[in-house]
C-alpha cells in the first residue's frame, strides 16, 4: 500500500490477520475507525473497532500487516 492509502479504508470493514490474538480468541471481525502515523511512516497503523463484545479497545493493526488483513 502506498502513502495515501489509508483514508479509503477508513469506515471499512476488516477481518484481522490470523496471526493475532484476538483473531484466535474469536475476535475477527470490526470496522476501521482512524489512521495513525507513526515513526518515518514505519509504525503506521490503523485503529479497529472489534465487534466481539469483551473487546473493548481498538486494535492497532499495523502496517506491516495491512497486506494479511482482509477488507470488505
Amino acid at each position: 500500500m502506498h502513502k495515501q492509502d489509508h483514508r479509503p479504508l477508513i469506515g471499512r470493514r476488516v477481518e484481522i490477520p490470523v496471526h493475532y490474538d484476538l483473531w484466535m480468541r474469536g475476535a475477527r471481525f470490526g470496522v476501521v475507525t482512524a489512521f495513525r502515523h507513526g515513526k518515518l511512516g514505519l509504525s503506521d497503523c490503523l485503529l479497529v473497532k472489534m465487534d466481539h463484545p469483551q473487546v473493548k479497545r481498538r486494535l492497532k493493526l499495523w502496517r506491516i500487516d495491512w497486506d494479511y488483513a482482509k477488507f470488505s
